[in-house]
């Protein structure tokens, strides 16, 4: 079994591998906004990926806590046994796996085995928290260890992670402009509706202890912290407690020990496989049939939003979705349905002006069609060719053109290149000036209203007041930095990285990312040059295939090394950041979203700004013509560029999306049933039912929006050629 990590600081899927899983309800309990699923091994010593106090999804709303709220509808006291202690009173918080028959030598093992006994210890003593051990399990190998955080401790947590919590309700409903202009059309009876009840609104206020009997339902312990808000409290508890004595502990606060190794938190338990995973729990199973039944909150939401058989065309139930899976995930759809949803207009004005392409194309009676296509041209003399000796007659076949190469190569007529020029004015023509300029006011129009629907969204949701400064150190940051100094706001003594050493990072990172936009170039001239060559050798085996087996051949080698460069740089990126030691998770993941978006830019983009802007510009004339030694520059064929862009769009584009498809839907199906397939001996607990599930990217939601940019910039970029 893979180790892994349920992280919550970025998405509450658990061990589901990506965006299809999600929906599918595979994924990892109700987390709320902050919950996510790590592998272990990728990380080991150098720290964390992301923990929790976070933006809230991708740079749009903020978010300081879970604001999940309204607890009791939330699944907290699910009917299911496997989610509460043998005493079937305490709930499971988190769940903490091992191996204790792990292969490996004795010295290695004993001290996987020590460091466990040490961090258990600590969690109980230090930060009293109830545990219960399984050593039973249907692959025979693996142990559990089950966490239940008591109410005092939530109490105290709560209050220093500066949670937001329900004061009393908010009657006040929300409907999204375009919700509301279906109910007007509809009479109120809305057909695109969700099948779930609206959730209530709540006012929320930073929670004390000194006030806590002010907040909603502080009398019913069992309902005061939603799941979510459980789990994050959880993880953070994890994420401090020591496994071992610092041999460091007596270095002088001026030092600033960002080398040294510190043993603190369960990431680095994972890392070197003391544990083999860490995660929260589902409220239950999805797939019961009987709709009557007082399902869980994830088999409802599932019925009503993960089966898109019967639910694709309804509104998505993002409050709901708010309450599972936590705002970062909620915005993420509310996003994406946004997007998918305003993506109908310009799709039905493009499929008319592909129509209107194709008419002007084959239909006939345009000017470059007749100029190209019609073999009856001017003779020698300047005199139209007879109809009856113009197709026969060698002189009469249109205009004669220059050879494609400077050896080995015949001259060629004009009308050799009808077909490409007819495929070239289904794109190019009169009609898509005006799509190209309607899309220019699409995208600005998208914009602004996505601005409009996202403050709506936050303040529903309690997210328009965050603060970064209220935001607390991340637990690598505090691990491994010891000068200290009051924080501006709370007044709170904090650890402080000094300014040269924090910006003497970030120029060395800044260097490494330079150092691969100068690598993507560089492939990009490598790509151009087999262009050339290949071309060449084309133009004198078979010319009428050279340009179109060139583009073809060329886009996929294009496709093969983006995806390569773009691991690569992830991996050398995550490195980066977390080397840099942000001191809070939002510049954690700022910075890490600069160097990916800069870089993904460059990378994706490159080859298909050259095909658009440049290419043909420097080939020259006859006869003095620009070269790479022997070899012509590369140059557009006689239908122009147009069509090897869509060529080239086409291929990357599908290319990248089906690489993705394959690696977030196929993969990690195949993975669950070949775990499930071997863990049939008995029904399986909850714990290990999630155990067997697929982790999550490192960075969540991430690469879904990075995929989704990137889209929208082929979108509106270059929407005229594709």
């Amino acid at each position: 079994m893979q180790s892994t990590e349920r992280k919550p600081g970025e998405m509450a899927a658990g061990k589901e591998l990506g965006f299809e899983g999600l929906l599918a309800g595979e994924g990892a309990p109700s987390m709320g906004q902050q919950g996510t699923y790590y592998q272990s091994g990728q990380e080991h010593d150098e720290g964390e990926h992301g923990m929790q106090e976070s933006s809230a999804g991708g740079g749009m709303a903020r978010d300081r806590t879970q604001t999940t709220s309204g607890n009791a509808m939330h699944g907290v006291d699910s009917g299911d046994p496997g989610v509460f202690f043998n005493d079937g009173a305490r709930r499971i918080d988190y769940v903490l796996a091992f191996e204790p028959g792990l292969k490996d030598d004795a010295k290695w093992k004993q001290s996987r085995d020590e460091k466990r006994q040490i961090f258990e210890k600590a969690l109980k003593e230090d930060y009293k928290v109830d545990m219960e051990h399984e050593h039973e399990s249907n692959d025979g190998k693996t142990s559990f260890v089950k966490l239940h955080i008591p109410f005092t401790t939530l109490c105290k947590w709560a209050e220093d992670l500066l949670m937001r919590l329900p004061l009393s309700l908010d009657n006040v409903t929300s409907h999204t402009t375009l919700e509301r202009a279906l109910e007007c059309c509809c009479c109120g009876n809305n057909p695109f509706d969700s099948t779930m009840d609206e959730q209530p609104n709540e006012y929320t206020a930073l929670f004390t202890r000194i006030n806590a009997g002010k907040f909603l339902n502080y009398d019913k312990p069992n309902i005061f912290f939603s799941p979510a808000q459980r789990s994050r409290i959880a993880y953070e508890i994890l994420s401090k407690a020591r496994y071992g004595e610092d041999e460091h502990r007596g270095a002088s606060d001026e030092v600033e020990r960002a080398h040294e190794k510190t043993k603190i938190g369960v990431e680095r338990l994972l890392g070197n496989k003391s544990y083999v995973a860490a995660y929260p729990l589902h409220e239950g199973e999805y797939t019961e049939k009987d709709e009557t039944a007082d399902d869980n909150d994830r088999a409802k939401l599932y019925r009503a939003w993960g089966d898109w058989k019967s639910n694709w065309y309804r509104f998505q139930p993002l409050d709901h979705i708010r309450n599972y899976y936590g705002e970062k995930i909620a915005i993420y759809f509310a996003w994406l349905g946004y997007y998918t949803s305003v993506l109908i207009p310009p799709s039905i004005i493009g499929l008319i002006v592909f129509i209107i392409g194709c008419i002007i194309a084959y239909a006939g009676g345009n000017n470059v069609g007749t100029q190209v296509c019609d073999l009856k041209g001017l003779n020698r003399n300047n005199t139209r060719c007879a109809d009856s000796l113009g197709v026969n007659d060698l002189a009469c076949r249109n205009v004669l053109m220059c050879p494609l190469c400077d050896s080995g190569c015949a001259y060629w007529h004009l009308a050799d290149a009808c077909t490409y020029s007819k495929a070239t004015l289904i794109f190019d023509n009169p009609a898509t000036v005006f799509f190209a300029a309607f899309m220019a006011l699409w995208a600005t129009f998208f914009l602004e209203f996505w601005k409009r629907q996202q403050n709506e969204i936050a303040f529903d949701w309690d997210l328009t007041d965050f603060e970064e400064e209220e935001e607390r150190p991340r637990p690598r940051f505090e691990a491994k930095i010891r000068r200290l100094r009051p924080n501006p706001v709370t007044g709170i003594e904090e650890p402080y990285q000094s300014e040269p050493n924090y910006y003497g990072k970030i120029l060395s990172a800044m260097s490494v990312l330079a150092f691969f936009v100068i690598l993507v170039l560089v492939v990009l001239v490598a790509i151009i040059i087999y262009r050339i060559v290949v071309a060449d050798a084309f133009y004198k085996i078979q010319p009428s295939l050279a340009g179109i087996a060139t583009t073809i051949t060329a886009s996929l080698i294009q496709v093969i090394c983006i995806m390569v460069l773009s691991k690569v740089y992830e991996f050398l990126a995550v490195k980066l950041t977390n080397w840099e030691l942000h001191r809070t998770q939002t510049e954690h993941e700022d910075s890490f979203t600069f160097k990916m978006f800069l870089f993904q830019f460059c990378n994706f983009y490159g080859s298909i700004f050259y095909i658009a802007f440049f290419k043909g510009n420097f080939a020259g004339y006859p006869p003095t013509y620009m070269k790479i030694g022997s070899y012509r520059l590369d140059e557009c064929g006689a239908g122009g560029c147009l069509i090897e862009l869509t060529i080239q769009l086409a291929i990357i584009m599908v290319g990248k999306q089906a690489i993705n498809n394959f690696m977030e839907v196929v993969l990690p199906r195949i993975k669950v049933y070949l775990a499930k397939r071997d863990n049939k001996e008995r029904q399986p607990n909850r714990w290990e039912s999630d155990y067997d599930l697929n982790p999550l990217p490192d960075h969540g939601l991430f690469s879904e929006y990075l995929e989704m940019v990137l889209q929208y910039g082929f979108v509106t970029l270059f929407v005229t050629a594709f």
